[in-house]
């Protein structure tokens, strides 16, 4: 029996589902990836993946990497990285909520096997969804090859291209309400009063998504603040390593790849006491209150302002990171695809 994989996702801009993705196929070639011909978003690709998707995959193991795939077929692997739209959906566009609240309870239930990327989403899964969390493996994600460090001719080339300032602090944050963009924009409008001039920051991120995450929040404005959008690839990875400190004060996460990427690019991290992210960051990490834009103020001019702290949790960083690999990731989709019976 053959693998078959719903690569719907993977026709869209690069977010952390469709990485995860997308690295694994980079490893399992072999099997069979489908999509259906042109990017489907919304209510049209969820109808080709219940109706069109089953009839593609018959008789293959079918992985659905990016929560949702067809309810009338068992023989299935979903990947589910989180269940924020449960725990947090007044986050979401109210219509995404209740397809989502229609579909996943039933999904979960038919499948061979839900996989999930922490712990914490393991929990999560199992208390929202009703599911026996022995049904549910927990395959983590990885660190992607462009995240590493840089030379300065590689990052002086990327602050060109992006028009970066010499100096900068680094906030990745999109449409999603669970980044946390407002609260940090609070905080860092407080925390410049006590940083030195020349630091400015930096948001990077794609603002689109309105039907998932609903009507973009109205953001408050700061100073020394620069918003460059989505970043291509070929920038990622130096735009990480140039930066002095990486933000992701994140409300929700079920798991937080950025922290481990910029922990790669060995750049000092700030991120939240909460959910995921303290699981995945461990020690090597500036933990913070996400729901308090003071506490997080605090923990910028503490981060920007210690090189002794900045330098202790890139070394404790360096070997978190290290045991994130999509290599292991790749592997563990093998062998679970192994145990339900397929060959690749």
């Amino acid at each position: 029996m053959k693998v078959a994989v719903n690569a719907r996702a993977t026709d869209f801009k690069i977010g952390g589902q469709q990485r995860a993705a997308m690295e694994v196929l980079k490893r399992v070639p072999s099997v069979n990836r489908v999509t259906p011909g042109k990017p489907l978003g919304g209510m049209k690709g969820h109808l080709w993946e219940q109706a069109a998707l089953p009839l593609r995959t018959m008789g293959q193991l079918l992985w659905s990497p990016s929560a949702t795939g067809p309810v009338i077929k068992h023989n299935q692997v979903v990947t589910l990285h989180d269940t924020a739209f449960l725990d947090l959906p007044q986050f979401f566009a109210p219509k995404f909520v209740a397809f989502y609240e229609r579909l996943l309870p039933m999904l979960v239930k038919r499948v061979a096997k839900v996989v999930t990327v922490s712990q914490f989403s393991r929990h999560r899964i199992a208390a929202t969804l009703g599911l026996d969390a022995e049904r549910i493996t927990v395959i983590e994600n990885g660190v992607s090859t462009q995240f590493r460090p840089y030379c300065a001719d590689d990052i002086a080339r990327t602050r060109i291209a992006l028009e970066l300032p010499e100096r900068y602090i680094l906030l990745q944050a999109t449409a999603d309400k669970r980044k946390n963009l407002t609260r940090a924009l609070l905080a860092w409008d407080e925390a410049q009063k006590s940083l030195p001039h020349e630091i400015e920051l930096v948001v990077s991120g794609n603002p689109d998504r309105s039907h998932v995450f609903g009507t973009p929040e109205a953001l408050p404005e700061t100073g020394r603040t620069r918003f460059i959008g989505y970043v291509d690839e070929a920038h990622m990875g130096p735009l990480m390593a140039g930066a002095e400190v990486f933000l992701f004060p994140s409300l929700y996460e079920g798991f937080g790849i950025p922290i481990v990427e910029a922990m790669s690019c060995r750049t000092p991290v700030l991120t939240s006491a909460a959910t995921a992210t303290k699981e995945i960051a461990e020690d090597a990490a500036l933990l913070v209150d996400p729901y308090s834009s003071e506490d997080i103020a605090r923990g910028i001019v503490t981060l920007a302002s210690d090189a002794a702290l900045r330098e202790s949790l890139v070394g404790r960083g360096i070997g978190v990171a290290a045991k994130y690999s999509w290599d292991t990731v790749a592997l563990k989709y093998r062998r679970l695809f192994a145990e339900l019976g397929a060959t690749l």
